[in-house]
C-alpha cells in the first residue's frame, strides 16, 4: 500500500502534525539491512549453561504463549511490516481498511430484505431480523430472506451471501473496483472466488458449512389451538478443523503420523519442575478453549488438544524421571498428572504433610482431560451493535479527554450532592495543612509563655538572692559597729 494513502487515511481522525510526520518518515526512511559474518559453529555442549539476557535485549515470551503462537492460523501467518514502523505496521493497515468496513456495512444494509413470510426475520425489535434464531432460515418457500454478512482479518476478507449466485458475482464486482479506486489494488475473480456454502469455506482453521435441521414449530391457531409442525431449516455451522489442528500441533513437533498421531515429548520443559510445567499447559489450553469458542465440536477438539499435551508431558515425565513408560507415569501421577513423580531423598513427612506445612509446591493437574470438562459452544448470539473491548476503552478515552465531557460531570456531581475523589482527598489534604498550622501557632504560643514564665522564674529567684545578701551585709555592718 502506497504512503500517501496510508497517511491520508492517518489523517482522517490524527490532528497531530507531529505525529503525521512521524509516522510518514518511518515509512518513507528505507531500512539499512546490515549483513552480519557468519561465525564459526561451535560444537554443543552436552549441558548448556543458561542464557543471560543482555541489558537492551526484551524478556523472551513464556513457553505456553509462544506455543499458542505457533499455532496461528494461515491468514495470521504474514503480518504487515512497513518501513520502520515495526508493531504499528497491523495498526496502520486496519487504519486504512476501516474505510472498506464501512463501504461494506452500507452494502449490507442495501442488501437486506426480509420476507414476508419469514416470521423469524420480521421482527420489529432488531434491524435485520430475530438474532436469537440463530440463523435459522426455512428452505422451502418461493420468497426466501435476504442477507449479508462481512467478516475481515486483517487483509482476508470473508463475505456471506444468503441470495443468488447472481448478486454474489456483481458483489465481487463491486468490490473489485472499490480497491481499484481507493488502494489501487488489482484483483481479479481468482483472487475473490465464490464458494457454495455446502462445499465448505475454511476460514481461520474453522470450516463454515450449512447443516439441514428438523424443527418442530409450535403456533397457536384460530380458537386458542395449539398446533406442532414439522419444518426444515438451514443452520450455519462452524466447525474447528481437526485437519488444521493436528498440521499445527506437528509443526510445533508435539506429534507425528497423520491417522494415528503419536504425542511427541516437549523436552524443551525438561528442567522445569513439574508445577512449572504443568501450570504452562494449562494456560495454553485455556487458551486453545478461547480459541475453539464458538466451535460446533468444541467438546471433541478441545479433548483432542488436551490427549495431545498430556501424552507429550507423560513421555517428558517418563524420560526425566526414568519411569520408562507413560502408563508408569500416570499410575504414579494420576490421570490428570498432578501428583509428584519424584520426591526428595531423605524426607520423611508424605507429600501432603509438606504441602500443608507450605514446604513443597504445590501441582495442578491438567485441565480438560475429559469430555465432560470442556464446556459448551457458546451460541450465544451477537447484539446488532456489539463492539470489541479495547474499542470500547479507547472511545471511552476519547470522550474523556473532550471538555464538554467534564463539565456535564462536574454539573451532574454538583446536582446530586456528591463530591468526586479528587476534591475529597484534596479537602483531606487542605485541612490537614490547616489543622498542622494552627497546631503549630499553638505550639509557638505555648513556647513562649514558657519560656516568660522561666525567664520570671529566674528573675524572682535572682532578686530572693539579692535581698538575703543584703540582709547578711546590713547584719554585718551592726556586728562591727557594736564590736
Amino acid at each position: 500500500m502506497k504512503v500517501g494513502l496510508v497517511i491520508n487515511a492517518v489523517m482522517r481522525d490524527v490532528r497531530d502534525k507531529l505525529i503525521v510526520d512521524l509516522i510518514k518518515d518511518a515509512l518513507v526512511t528505507p531500512v539499512v539491512v546490515t549483513t552480519l559474518e557468519k561465525k564459526e559453529k561451535k560444537k554443543k555442549r552436552k549441558y548448556q549453561k543458561k542464557r543471560v539476557l543482555a541489558e537492551d535485549e526484551p524478556k523472551p515470551d513464556p513457553y505456553w504463549l509462544d506455543t499458542f503462537f505457533g499455532f496461528a492460523p494461515e491468514e495470521a501467518e504474514r503480518v504487515p511490516n512497513w518501513g520502520h514502523c515495526g508493531v504499528l505496521s497491523p495498526l496502520l493497515a486496519n487504519v486504512c481498511l476501516d474505510e472498506l468496513d464501512r463501504w461494506m456495512e452500507g452494502k449490507i444494509k442495501e442488501f437486506y430484505v426480509p420476507s414476508k413470510s419469514d416470521v423469524i426475520w420480521n421482527s420489529p425489535e432488531e434491524e435485520q431480523g430475530n438474532t436469537s434464531w440463530p440463523e435459522f432460515v426455512p428452505t422451502s418457500g418461493p420468497d426466501k430472506t435476504r442477507k449479508m454478512d462481512f467478516v475481515r482479518y486483517g487483509g482476508h476478507v470473508l463475505i456471506g451471501v444468503r441470495g443468488p449466485r447472481a448478486d454474489a458475482a456483481a458483489l465481487r464486482k463491486q468490490l473489485i473496483e472499490f480497491c481499484d479506486q481507493r488502494f489501487m489494488l488489482k484483483l481479479d475473480n481468482e483472487s475473490v472466488p465464490i464458494e457454495h456454502i455446502t462445499k465448505g469455506i475454511m476460514f481461520l482453521d474453522h470450516v463454515l458449512c450449512r447443516r439441514v435441521v428438523y424443527p418442530t414449530l409450535r403456533y397457536t391457531a384460530t380458537g386458542g389451538k395449539i398446533i406442532s409442525e414439522k419444518g426444515v431449516g438451514t443452520l450455519l455451522s462452524v466447525t474447528a478443523s481437526l485437519k488444521q489442528c493436528i498440521k499445527q500441533f506437528r509443526k510445533l513437533s508435539f506429534l507425528k503420523g497423520d491417522k494415528d498421531p503419536d504425542p511427541q515429548p516437549c523436552f524443551r520443559m525438561f528442567h522445569a519442575t513439574q508445577a512449572h510445567t504443568n501450570a504452562q499447559m494449562n494456560k495454553f489450553l485455556s487458551s486453545m478453549v478461547e480459541w475453539y469458542r464458538y466451535a460446533d465440536n468444541r467438546k471433541k477438539i478441545v479433548n483432542f488438544c488436551s490427549y495431545i499435551i498430556r501424552g507429550s508431558l507423560a513421555k517428558l515425565y517418563a524420560a526425566k524421571y526414568k519411569l520408562r513408560s507413560r502408563a508408569k507415569v500416570y499410575k504414579i501421577g494420576a490421570r490428570n498428572l498432578s501428583r509428584p513423580l519424584k520426591e526428595k531423598k531423605g524426607q520423611s513427612p508424605e507429600y501432603q504433610n509438606l504441602l500443608r506445612m507450605g514446604l513443597a509446591e504445590s501441582i495442578d493437574g491438567l485441565h480438560y482431560t475429559r469430555l465432560s470438562l470442556v464446556p459448551e459452544t457458546d451460541y450465544s448470539p451477537f447484539p446488532s451493535n456489539w463492539r470489541p473491548d479495547h474499542e470500547k476503552l479507547l472511545l471511552e478515552y476519547i470522550k474523556l479527554e473532550d471538555p464538554k465531557t467534564l463539565e456535564e460531570q462536574r454539573s451532574c456531581i454538583s446536582e446530586q450532592g456528591l463530591v468526586t475523589p479528587q476534591d475529597y482527598i484534596s479537602m483531606l489534604v487542605w485541612n490537614y495543612k490547616r489543622n498542622s498550622l494552627a497546631m503549630d501557632q499553638l505550639s509557638l504560643v505555648r513556647s513562649s509563655e514558657s519560656v516568660v514564665e522561666q525567664h520570671s522564674l529566674v528573675g524572682s529567684n535572682q532578686d530572693d538572692q539579692d535581698h538575703i545578701n543584703k540582709e547578711e551585709e546590713d547584719d554585718g555592718k551592726m556586728n562591727a559597729a557594736q564590736m
